[in-house]
């Protein structure tokens, strides 16, 4: 167990490390990093680039269609045999690219390393790589370093960083030297700065007491290394899919076989036919129409912002059934902003969202103008150490981000703090610290002196003996200062962080820059701000109740802060109880389980209880999307189901390990997503409900005619071209269908629910009335032309023509009524029908014009040994292809979820 800091003094820190705040010798800290080893994150032995490759050909659908293959080139149907080749060479290699492309979870995590460091060795201070840090190394922070290691304060002169990567914390974090309670968890050990955090203020000397694997990015890493990626549900079904099919075809083929035997069918003509029965009965299209839709389904979800990373996450996003959402930077903005002022008289709304500098004021709902607060704006920019950076339109902060805020808040008054730096000369900064819980500046404007100061507002009215009040200064009262503590009460209690702000004109004469300089201060007011919520994910969060979607949030933010923005998007009521992680590591296991069934908002969340909860709700049988933006969001993300990182403020870490990146870091992205997922999902059934129902069929046809005696319908040629019409451009075209109006209005699909029981009875009766319909067609057919008399081997052609074509069209009526589980084509409307997606009429007209060449072309004729019909015969065609428009799925899947049901409270 790593050794930890917090909770035993500087003196003991150093004591325990074999150090002092001279450093170590040179000669000594070689030899310490012998012993402990480089200051870096170590990756697990990684999988070859070919082990990826051919793991993508280890499932039971892959071998079937390897076997097909096989048996196309043996009985030289080489263009079938090269499709289906081609087809699992491009499967494999975008899931090689998509496995590949995971595997750099930790390469991203390698980057947060800091390049060099500031240690004191021997006395002196030196630069050198952060990976020849050891622990006992005395480094050196100044702002803008990025922390090299896990460092123990031993001084602190304002330090404050940024470990929302680590914590999801909004706001820099003030830090200390002071010895710490032991049970303070990691987020509240302020003594303690954690590697890959970034000093946003001030300046600390610390000794490192945790190196490489042993940080909490090292945990990280560790964990991110340890969790293993499940199979998507779309993945699971498929492999039950294709289990059952293999199943199944071996059965029914081996049937087949026998039974033409025992009809003493010739042994070589039913070798053949069984032979092309078995290429027939393995969809062969599914992995090329299951690959075309998810790829057309990522580029649409492009197109709305969401970039998917893994293919098969494309759908798994559509039966999501929660989404545990980080607070900062995905709920909000994070980006600090001033939303109240209060003057110590009134007060007053600002609008406007994160670091854009648009933005009212407001008074009373009216807009005003705020030139009355021009000197509380002044003061803000000015006793100030960030400053806006805009990239390209972008706005951002460089250094704290609540300073950030007061330099937004005067922009927005009209206040350039550029211009004021330039008129005011700044003569000394007095550091805020926390025992002090303020800052000032000594500033010089023409021949006047200054001092502004900002801070904790119970400390700033100690400080202060006036206020401003309506341009002018007044006494300061007991009463008047109760209003103001009052006013500050009232604003902490919406979460909002609360600054009190001052100022006094000073001597010219004044030499020495002090402390002593803050006293008999003037109030200006106080400035209320908080990292604001995403104007959309109010709407968004309302979307995914409609859903059926839950919708939790795991941030390592304050309970305060997170409560207010929980309520005010409406993830939560007032009544609703709020956990932290510490209430959580208190309970025992049946508590913990019953929390996460009923409790939406955790705070102060650790890591190891994120995951905990993600894992607890899988176990639970829930389809799990994680959203995040910082390192300590990679092991959940990793192992939720689907993993959802912010593009623009994600780490690299949290982009690597998830599945699909928002580009926009809106959270209303992913409702769109989803609606997506579930269009996807929906066009993946489609076409399964149709190819293994047309498949069904021809085993049918087959197995009906040897019980009857009769000569078989079709020949091995006809099959395969059966199944070229039909397995090809309709399928393909049913994986670009639109999603249904009405698809948010669904709950999730039951994950639980098997795709095959769901669907499996429709594909049953669908392919008996096929077959019954094509037997009783080419028998009539037999009839009318006398094969029963003669033997006519024309009567037999003219029947296996009419037989054939009378399977494909209805197998191409049978397509428009596998759009749509509730709705028959008859409901859907002829203009739904067939110009909702052009496509699949397109693929109609294309399949039908084939099919007629099939049979009125005298090559088609010679090739494929049929003979033209005339027009009653085409009639009689038409007239039993006609039942494919009659099977209508809601009547077939309501039986079966009752069944389903009945089963499932057995």
């Amino acid at each position: 167990m790593v050794k930890t800091f917090h909770d035993i003094s500087v003196s003991e820190s150093l004591k325990e490390l074999n150090t002092s705040k001279k450093g170590l010798s040179n000669q000594e800290a070689k030899k310490r990093f012998e012993r402990q080893g480089p200051n870096e994150l170590v990756s697990e032995k990684k999988v070859t680039p070919l082990q990826i490759f051919f793991s993508q050909f280890k499932n039971i659908m892959v071998f079937m269609l390897l076997f097909a293959t096989i048996v196309s080139f043996m009985i030289g149907e080489l263009l079938d045999a090269t499709v289906i080749l081609v087809i699992l060479v491009i499967n494999a290699v975008l899931g090689f690219i998509q496995e590949y492309r995971a595997e750099k979870a930790m390469e991203a995590l390698l980057s947060l390393a800091a390049p060099h460091a500031v240690v004191i060795r021997e006395g002196k201070e030196r630069e050198v790589f952060s990976r020849e840090l050891v622990k006992g190394d005395i480094v050196v922070l100044n702002v803008g370093d990025r922390v090299p290691a896990n460092i123990r304060l031993i001084e602190s002169v304002g330090l404050k960083v940024d470990q929302a990567h680590l914590t999801g914390e909004s706001i820099s974090v003030e830090k200390v030297t002071e010895k710490l309670e032991k049970e303070v968890g990691v987020a509240d050990r302020k003594n303690i700065v954690y590697m890959g955090s970034i000093v946003t203020y001030g300046k600390g000397v610390g000794v490192v007491c945790a190196t490489g694997m042993e940080t909490e990015i090292g945990q990280i890493a560790k964990e991110v290394q340890s969790t293993e990626r499940e199979e998507t549900p779309l993945q699971k079904e498929i492999a039950v899919l294709a289990k059952y099919l293999a199943i199944i075809v071996v059965i029914l083929v081996t049937f087949v076989f026998l039974l033409g035997i025992i009809f003493n069918h010739e042994v070589s003509e039913m070798f053949l036919t069984s032979v092309s029965l078995a290429v027939a009965a393995v969809p062969e299209g599914l992995p090329a129409v299951i690959t075309v839709t998810l790829a057309i389904g990522m580029q649409r979800m492009a197109k709305k912002n969401a970039v998917v990373r893994k293919l098969s996450a494309v759908q798994t996003l559509g039966n999501v059934t929660v989404i545990c959402s980080d607070k900062t930077g995905t709920l909000t903005k994070n980006e600090m902003t001033v939303t109240k002022i209060f003057d110590g008289d009134k007060e007053y709304e600002v609008t406007g969202s994160g670091y854009e500098v648009k933005g009212e004021f407001l008074i009373n709902g009216e807009k005003f103008n705020p030139s009355n607060l021009n000197l509380l704006f002044e003061v803000g920019a000015l006793c100030n150490n960030a400053y806006i950076n805009n990239d390209n339109g972008c706005c951002s902060v460089v250094g704290d981000p609540t300073e950030g805020s007061l330099l937004v808040l005067a922009s927005k008054a009209g206040i350039n703090y550029l211009d004021l730096k330039d008129d005011y000369k700044q003569l000394a900064e007095i550091s805020f610290n926390s025992k002090r819980k303020r800052m000032s500046v000594v500033l010089k404007k023409k021949e006047e002196n200054f001092v502004y100061t900002k801070g904790a507002p119970d400390m700033m009215l100690n400080l202060c003996t006036h206020y401003l009040n309506k341009g002018k200064i007044v006494k300061l009262t007991s009463s008047q200062r109760k209003k103001i503590l009052e006013k500050n009460d009232e604003l902490a209690s919406q979460a909002l962080r609360v600054l009190g702000l001052a100022y006094k004109p000073i001597d010219n004469n004044v030499s020495k820059f002090d402390e002593s300089l803050e006293k008999d201060l003037v109030f200006l007011g106080l400035v209320g701000m908080i990292d604001p919520p995403r104007l959309e994910v109010k709407d968004a969060i309302n979307l995914c109740k409609k859903a059926g979607i839950r919708v939790m949030m795991l941030t390592g933010d304050y309970i305060a802060t997170a409560r207010a923005v929980g309520l005010s998007i409406g993830l939560i009521d007032e009544n609703d109880l709020s956990i932290t992680s510490q209430e959580l590591d208190k309970m025992s296991e049946e508590e913990f389980k019953k929390i996460v069934k009923t409790v939406n908002l955790f705070a102060r969340i650790s890591p190891e209880n994120k995951l905990r909860i993600v894992n607890e709700l899988k176990n639970k049988g829930e389809i799990v999307a994680v959203t995040g933006d910082g390192v300590n969001d990679a092991p959940a993300l990793k192992s939720a189901h689907i993993g959802v990182a912010m593009g623009v403020t994600g780490t690299d870490v949290s982009k690597e390990a998830s599945e699909m990146v928002l580009t926009d870091d809106n959270f209303s992205t992913i409702v769109k997503a989803v609606k997506e997922g579930r269009g996807i999902f929906d066009n993946i059934k489609k076409f399964i409900k149709f190819l293994l129902a047309s498949n069904v069929d021809t085993i049918n046809i087959i197995s009906l005619s040897l019980i009857l005696g009769l000569p078989l319908p079709y020949i091995p040629i006809h099959i395969l071209w059966m199944n070229l019409i039909t397995d090809g451009l309709p399928a393909l075209a049913l994986s670009v269908d639109p999603p249904a109006k009405e698809i948010m209005n669904k709950k999730p699909r039951n994950p639980k629910r098997s795709l095959i029981r769901e669907i499996g009875l429709f594909i049953i009766i669908a392919g008996l009335v096929q077959a019954v319909s094509s037997i009783t067609l080419f028998m009539i057919s037999l009839n009318y032309e006398g094969y029963f008399i003669d033997g006519s081997e024309l009567a037999l052609a003219k029947a296996r023509t009419m037989a054939i074509s009378g399977a494909i069209i209805f197998e191409l009526f049978f397509v428009f009524n596998c759009r749509d589980d509730d709705k028959g084509i008859w409901r859907i409307g002829f203009k739904d029908t067939f110009f909702s997606n052009k496509w699949l009429t397109a693929a109609f007209i294309g399949s039908m014009f084939l099919q007629f060449m099939f049979i009125y072309n005298p090559l088609f004729n010679l090739l494929f040994k049929t003979v033209p019909l005339n027009l009653a015969e085409i009639g009689l065609v038409f007239l039993f292809a006609s039942g494919g428009l009659l099977i209508i799925p809601k009547w077939f899947h309501k039986d079966l979820n009752i069944g389903l049901k009945k089963a499932s409270a057995q």
